[in-house]
């Protein structure tokens, strides 16, 4: 049951007007003056309903304490009460109730609604016919309270109905509107994914996987009426931008290559960005060879404008590669990498073009034929690490020697570093190609102290795949520390390759390799554009003059007064320089004439497998 407040229950007119008449009745029936109906209002008892055929006795009943008295007591205790002993009361409207018989009315809830009572001014027992009609009015007077409280409670259920519904729409309001952007926020969603999945985030260009889908798609039209060709757009220096102007403004030049692409072609062509810097754009026409020679030419006419961008001038090369499709049979990327192979032949030779052809074919496949006997060579163990001496030029003595990775294939045969390092770094492997010579030649070193001399240092050369990793220093220091050998015995060799990747990070790793105790140097010096930054720009402990200028110190007086401008630059800076290449006696004399610390070459030695380097050199002083 609800806890209705029933003090606010209004009694219908129609209702109150048939309890007085009732009254009026009653009183009449058992012949008594007043008959009340009672009813308590916060924490007082008033006449509610009275017989009007005793108005003047009902009047001066209504200031009675007496009958307030008694109505109480009725209310209180909740049982009926029949007085019938005068009890006189004093004051001006003073009078006696001779008689009083009161019974109590209450709601459903049990909360008081008040009495109903019958007085006398005479002594008036109550006849038991007269009580037993009392009763029922009684009865009738709690139907008609249970009846009210039962609209009230209707109408209450109805208003908390109203309010929970008005508070449910409200909800449902809310968790439609919620569920909209949520279906909204999904629809865009979807929409930013097949976005996503079909073109380029930075220029809005196709990405090559929907470059692909469309070009197979063009390629069954494909016939003497209807040409087709892909050409490869790549830049030529976009690395070295990255590094110098920051990734923001390489994503700029990315944007305006696109814009200046999109300036030279018209509806007929499809355009994509593949990967990085490299874009494709396919040509349909009859002449589809004339088209693309035109295109190119146009293109590369935009590209000589120089870029302006947040207040640097920056010119960005490019060049192209060129594939036709022969047939309908024709695979877009088939096609695609064809044109790719055909722009790196032109990056290669720095032309502006390179049309796809047999020459260009041999090449791509003794790649991919090269490359699938790589992928498993590690784990055939068919890569094992050579050993060349470097030389003390005061001593003569065996001091060091430069760790190289050799490769020998059944099928291929002895494969040299020039033809598979390069490919290794392009599809990944060489991160796992340079830790295995990195292990073997920190444990071999640790072998060779024992034949050499505890001062016997191992020279590794590194990556740019392998210094830009996050883990390189660990991984050294874990190597070092298992295998026992000393930091101070461990030299790693970069080259300008290493740094252009990244100078901030490569800067980070030579500093950390230095405090570790490893020393560093700085290898090929001479051949790059930026050595002599570099030797301002970092901490190295030794400089390694590159072959080319050693070779002919002694046919050409320039390179013979750069390599001695090199060596006296190394000692005026505290860095041990060594002479790379060394392959005759007058060579030597000129790198001991000019104060150089180490040789190497093949006048001390090649590079054997570390138990012959052991027997040729682990007892004698080279020399």
């Amino acid at each position: 049951m609800l806890n209705i407040n029933t003090q606010v229950i209004e009694i219908p007119e129609p209702m109150f007007r048939g309890w007085q008449q009732t009254l009026n009745l009653i009183a009449d029936s058992i012949a008594v003056p007043a008959v009340f109906i009672m009813r308590v209002h916060h924490n007082d008892i008033e006449i509610y309903v009275a017989n009007d055929n005793q108005v003047e006795y009902v009047g001066q009943l209504q200031q009675s304490t007496e009958l307030q008295q008694h109505c109480q007591q009725v209310i209180n205790q909740q049982s009926s009460l029949l007085i019938t002993e005068p009890n006189p009361v004093s004051g001006d409207n003073s009078l006696v109730i001779g008689s009083y018989f009161g019974l109590p009315l209450n709601w459903p809830n049990q909360q008081v609604f008040g009495a109903l009572c019958f007085i006398d001014h005479k002594v008036n027992p109550l006849t038991p016919q007269h009580k037993s009609f009392i009763l029922l009015f009684q009865q009738a007077l709690q139907a008609d309270l249970d009846l009210l409280y039962q609209k009230a409670e209707l109408a209450h259920c109805n208003m908390q109905l109203k309010e929970q519904l008005a508070k449910q729409n409200v909800a449902l309001a809310v968790t439609k509107q919620n569920l909209l952007y949520e279906l909204d926020s999904r629809r865009a969603l979807e929409s930013r994914l097949i976005y996503q999945q079909h073109y380029d985030a930075l220029t809005g260009l196709a990405n090559q996987s929907s470059l692909i889908s469309q070009v197979d798609a063009m390629l069954t039209h494909v016939d003497d009426n209807n040409e087709l060709a892909i050409i490869y757009l790549g830049l030529r220096n976009f690395r070295s931008i990255n590094n110098s102007y920051g990734y923001t403004i390489g994503d700029k030049i990315l944007l305006q290559i696109s814009q200046r692409i999109h300036q030279q072609l018209t509806t007929e062509y499809l355009i994509g960005r593949c990967w990085g810097d490299a874009f494709a754009i396919v040509v349909r026409d009859e002449n589809v060879v004339e088209q693309t020679i035109d295109l190119v030419s146009r293109l590369s006419q935009s590209f000589d404008a120089k870029f302006q961008l947040d207040g640097f001038v920056i010119t960005v090369p490019v060049c192209f590669g060129i594939a036709l499709a022969d047939s309908a049979n024709d695979k877009a990327i088939s096609l695609l990498e064809k044109s790719e192979a055909a722009m790196s032949v032109s990056k290669e030779q720095s032309k502006y073009y390179s049309f796809f052809d047999q020459d260009i074919e041999a090449v791509a496949c003794e790649r991919h034929y090269l490359e699938s006997h790589l992928a498993e060579a590690l784990n055939n163990n068919e890569m094992t690490v050579h050993y060349q001496p470097m030389v003390s030029v005061k001593s003569g003595r065996v001091m060091a020697a430069e760790a190289l990775v050799r490769w020998t294939n059944p099928v291929l045969g002895a494969v040299s570093p020039e033809r598979f390092i390069y490919l290794a770094e392009q599809n990944g492997q060489i991160l796992a190609i340079g830790n295995f010579v990195l292990r073997t030649a920190i444990k071999q070193a640790a072998e060779f102290r024992h034949q050499f001399g505890d001062d016997f240092c191992i020279a590794v050369n590194m990556s740019p795949v392998q210094f830009r990793d996050d883990n390189l220093v660990i991984h050294v220091a874990e190597l070092l520390a298992y295998y026992r050998l000393p930091p101070g015995c461990l030299e790693l060799e970069i080259t300008e390759g290493v740094l252009l990747q990244d100078e901030l990070k490569a800067g980070i790793a030579i500093d950390a390799l230095q405090k570790l105790g490893v020393l560093v140097s700085l290898d090929d010096f001479g051949t790059g554009y930026a050595s002599l930054s570099y030797l301002q720009k970092y901490s190295f402990d030794t400089l390694k003059i590159d072959r080319s200028f050693i070779q002919n110190v002694t046919k050409c007086e320039e390179d013979r007064e750069l390599a001695r401008a090199i060596i006296a630059m190394a000692k005026k800076l505290h860095l041990y320089v060594v002479a790379e290449g060394v392959e005759t006696a007058e060579q030597n004399q000129f790198i001991i004439d000019e104060g150089c610390d180490f040789g190497q070459g093949y006048l001390f030695g090649k590079p054997v497998p570390a138990k012959l380097f052991a027997g040729l050199y682990g007892n004698l002083d080279a020399g």
